[in-house]
Parts: structure tokens; C-alpha cells; sequence
């Protein structure tokens, strides 16, 4: 009897285990309206006066730090979601983009956070270039900077972010 529940479980599990490969498209797997914009990024950031005057390098001792760029849900090719993974100032925001010249800014765009009040920041100068930075091992990968402003910011700084496209190396 045990050799006939052997038989049957192998049996059942075959069948199953075909059904569930069934594929429901031939759609062949792609990427988003954003991929090439979208990324984990490792960064730091500098502060800056009004007059673009070097204040503070890395003025509150963070050294890197991790921040994402990602498509929005409904896959818009011109926004995509900007987060600094709450590493910094807690930001996460859609920013407007120029895919073809990988830019992108916004003018008081609103920050979602956890905080109680209603926060927002300016976001100029954004830029992803190609190659543009070497990963720790020296090899060529993707870079992005942008300047950024807080409007509950009290020392009124413009802090520019920099760095380059995490590779896991």
C-alpha cells in the first residue's frame, strides 16, 4: 500500500508542479520607462551658500550614505520617484524628468515623510551621466548629482548630492 501513496503523491506533485508553469503571456520580460535613471546610488553630500560658496564638506559627518531613483507605479517616462531612503533628510518625492537627457528637477515639490507637517524641497541641477564615476573597484559606473534645498531648513543651505550607481562591488 505504502508503494501505491508513493506513487500517487509523485504523480500529483508532477501534475501540479506542470500546471503551475504555465505561462499566461508570451510577453517577453522588460524593463521600466525609467531603467536607465533608475538605480541604488551611493552618495554624499557637500553644503553650500546661495553664491555656490563651499561651506561644509559632508557637514553632518554622514560619509556615504544609500539613495534610489525608481519608476513611478503607473510607469510614467517623464517622472520617476527620488528617496533618500530616510538616510538623510528623509525625503522621497516624484521629481520630473528629461528622459533623453537623463535631467531632472522640480520647483517645491512635496516631500513624503514621516513628519507631521507638510515639507518640501527644490531639487535643481539634477543630472545621471553615463560612466561617469568609478565604483570601489575602479571601474566605470554611472554617476548623479543634484543640488537640493529644505524649506524647513534653518541654516538655509544647498547641499549637493554626489556619487555613483552602487554595482554590489
Amino acid at each position: 500500500m505504502k508503494k501505491y501513496i508513493s506513487i500517487f503523491a509523485l504523480t500529483l506533485g508532477l501534475c501540479l508542479g506542470f500546471a503551475s508553469c504555465n505561462t499566461e503571456t508570451d510577453e517577453p520580460a522588460g524593463g521600466t520607462a525609467v531603467e536607465k535613471m533608475a538605480g541604488h546610488w551611493v552618495v554624499t553630500v557637500d553644503a553650500y551658500d546661495d553664491a555656490g560658496n563651499l561651506l561644509y564638506e559632508d557637514p553632518y559627518g554622514m560619509g556615504e550614505w544609500d539613495m534610489y531613483t525608481y519608476n513611478t507605479a503607473n510607469d510614467d517616462a517623464d517622472q520617476m520617484w527620488l528617496s533618500d531612503g530616510n538616510n538623510f533628510w528623509g525625503y522621497t518625492l516624484k521629481v520630473p524628468i528629461d528622459l533623453n537627457g537623463k535631467t531632472f528637477g522640480v520647483n517645491n515639490g512635496f516631500m513624503y515623510n514621516d513628519g507631521e507637517e507638510d515639507q518640501f524641497c527644490t531639487i535643481s541641477n539634477g543630472k545621471i551621466i553615463e560612466n561617469g564615476g568609478l565604483n570601489v573597484n575602479g571601474k566605470p559606473t554611472d554617476a548623479i548629482e543634484y543640488d537640493i534645498t529644505f524649506t524647513d531648513d534653518s541654516y538655509g543651505f544647498v547641499y549637493h548630492i554626489h556619487g555613483v550607481r552602487y554595482t554590489g562591488f
